[in-house]
């Protein structure tokens, strides 16, 4: 996604979206690693490092608890897409990249969808010039989702 075109902004008021810190840490233990299961558990590893500078971790809450976490890269070298077999010729100074994502199963609809926007702006206002994900090519909903908001399928 190119963050010099407009971001789309979703706002929830029921959600509150902010920047995690280690003090969460307890709580998102609580609220959601209960519901990793299978590959999403490995996405453990991401909060040892909680509140420490870069990624910066996004966290989603609503109804008194956590419900979506999205890590935050402002330096793609640094993430998780340095790992992927693809041309990494692709990626630029100033590109970001989010992921790993979760959320809870009872909340999964729209708060992506509002946490993602408060990302996007946050990047963008930090000086970044594109962002990168990773969609899984066999979930066509979220390969859709992303194509609707701006994403660029490679």
């Amino acid at each position: 996604l190119f963050l010099d075109d407009p971001i789309y902004s979703f706002e929830d008021a029921s959600i509150v979206v902010r920047r995690a810190g280690a003090d969460d840490l307890e709580r998102i233990e609580a609220d959601l690693f209960p519901h990793l299961t299978g590959a999403e558990s490995a996405d453990r590893e991401y909060f040892d490092g909680l509140g420490k500078g870069d990624p910066q971790c996004f966290l989603a809450e609503s109804n008194g608890r956590f419900v979506h976490y999205s890590w935050v890269f402002t330096d793609v070298f640094v993430s998780p897409m340095t790992r992927v077999p693809f041309d990494q010729s692709l990626l630029r100074s100033g590109d970001g990249y989010v992921g790993p994502v979760f959320t809870s199963p009872d909340s999964r609809g729209m708060v992506y969808l509002h946490v993602l926007s408060i990302i996007l702006h946050y990047m963008k206002d930090n000086g970044l010039k594109r962002v990168w994900v990773l969609v899984d090519g066999r979930n066509p909903s979220a390969v859709s989702f992303y194509k609707r908001i701006g994403f660029v399928q490679l």
